[in-house]
């Protein structure tokens, strides 16, 4: 196959190049040149490039498959642009038969690296929540102690996972029994709380989840911070207190500088999800996603389950004499200095040379849908300062390289597997022209978007 003549930018950091030829090849790309330089080769399929915009696949660095409606929500990631997801909590029974099957070809849907199910402490932070578990098979494996945690990193290592995320409950001692197990074999990513992040980077941890939440003992001033055993799950109206902290940060202090210093020194990525908050908890501003309809049926269905259980477990706590505290709803023009001041920290860390990657939390935080979502926390980026090409960047070439992938994804160039879209619209003039998609290819097989969108509401 060939493109022909459109304007790649090919996320590796050069400008973006006009009249500009890609040849794919048993699904990856054969060469990059100008388009006078490379012709069609006989029997080639031709995709008539004039006037279009080419880009990598874009990825997102953190999303739960199976509380995304699983097998159901993955054409949809994929007809938004997504053709890599990391999927950071989740059985492995059922995730690693899902990313082998869409490896072989044998289902549609993104590429999907499996870190696994949440590896949460005693006591967990879900407990018997819709996310709450206790062994193989659940979405949280609950580890009482060292010798539980070097079990489990032996039997998801056999298990072929592509790395670990480490769950809010564990403190500093499992955290470094965890990644002296996994002795840097495979990437591990954290949801922090009773462990600082500073702690956990100390300790060898590679990548942090959550801008709002993971960071927090460390970028908020200290009289806003938590106890350790207090933290995440465990005070009442958490998103309110997160919010009250951030919106208070002083980003120009001392232990803010040296957070990053130690954050850029030892190459820890930043997962920040960004867009998570903007579903209600720190503003709305994701209930005005038009991609909202395409949120598969089984997420919606389990998005209605969850509000009635926990309405339910109230009213069971109110009969049963011990009332829950009530729930105080977000001061939204407190929750914008907090959103404001994150994103002013991402671009504090990307200033001193760190790494961060666009991501979502798509099937754990409400009012997020597959795919559309990632295209807002690139909104979200730009918002903060940063150019658009670097935002791309950031989703592509950068992510594939947090995932240790680099090789195989995140550039247009020769090589690298044949994940690219196809836009109508420049993407370096508006950062929403990402949403313009006319082709998505993954590996090689292009797809035109709308069909495989149209099955979340057939």
């Amino acid at each position: 196959m060939l493109i022909q003549n459109a304007t790649v930018f090919d996320g590796t950091g050069a400008p973006a190049r006009p009249a500009t030829n890609i040849l794919i090849r048993d699904g990856r790309i054969a060469a990059v040149a100008p388009a006078a330089q490379l012709p069609a080769p006989d029997g080639a399929d031709i995709i008539d490039g004039t006037g279009k915009f080419v880009i990598p696949g874009l990825i997102d660095m953190h999303v739960h498959v199976e509380l995304s409606g699983g097998e159901e929500g993955l054409p949809i990631w994929l007809g938004a642009g997504v053709t890599t997801i990391r999927d950071v909590g989740g059985s492995p029974e059922g995730m690693l038969p899902l990313r082998d099957a869409i490896a072989a070809g044998n289902k549609v849907g993104p590429r999907i690296y499996s870190y696994g199910p949440l590896l949460d402490g005693v006591p967990p932070i879900f407990g018997n929540r819709p996310l709450g578990g206790g062994g193989p098979g659940d979405l949280t494996w609950i580890i009482e102690d060292a010798a539980r945690a070097r079990a489990a990193v032996d039997d998801l290592v056999a298990r072929g996972v592509d790395g670990f995320k480490l769950y809010a409950g564990l403190r500093p001692d499992l955290v470094k029994a965890f990644i002296d197990r996994i002795g840097g074999r495979v990437p591990v990513t954290g949801h922090l709380s009773r462990t600082w992040a500073s702690e956990a980077i100390e300790l060898g941890i590679n990548c942090l989840e959550h801008v709002h939440a993971t960071i927090y003992q460390d970028v908020v001033p200290p009289e806003y911070r938590h106890p350790r055993e207090e933290g995440n799950g465990f005070i009442p109206n958490y998103w309110t207190w997160l919010n009250t902290g951030w919106a208070n940060a002083d980003l120009g202090a001392d232990y803010v500088r040296q957070f990053i210093d130690l954050l850029v020194s030892k190459e820890v990525a930043l997962s920040p999800t960004t867009v998570l908050v903007t579903g209600g908890m720190s503003t709305r501003d994701a209930l005005e996603e038009p991609g909202i309809k395409y949120t598969p049926k089984a997420m919606a269905a389990r998005r209605t389950q969850q509000a009635q259980a926990m309405q339910k477990m109230r009213e069971d706590a109110e009969k049963a004499g011990r009332p829950l505290p009530p729930i105080v709803p977000p001061d939204y023009t407190e929750g914008r200095r907090a959103l404001d001041n994150q994103l002013a920290f991402l671009r504090m860390v990307l200033d001193a040379g760190g790494r961060v990657v666009p991501s979502t939390d798509c099937g754990a935080a409400p009012n997020q849908v597959p795919g559309f979502s990632l295209h807002r926390e690139l909104g979200l980026f730009v918002e903060a300062g940063i150019p658009n090409g670097r935002a791309i960047e950031l989703a592509t070439r950068v992510a594939a390289e947090v995932l240790r992938k680099q090789d195989e994804i995140g550039t247009v160039t020769a090589g690298r597997r044949a994940d690219l879209l196809v836009l109508a619209a420049d993407p370096l003039v508006d950062i929403a022209n990402t949403r313009t998609i006319e082709t998505v290819m993954k590996d090689g097989v292009g797809y035109a978007p709308q069909p495989l969108l149209d099955t979340a509401v057939a």
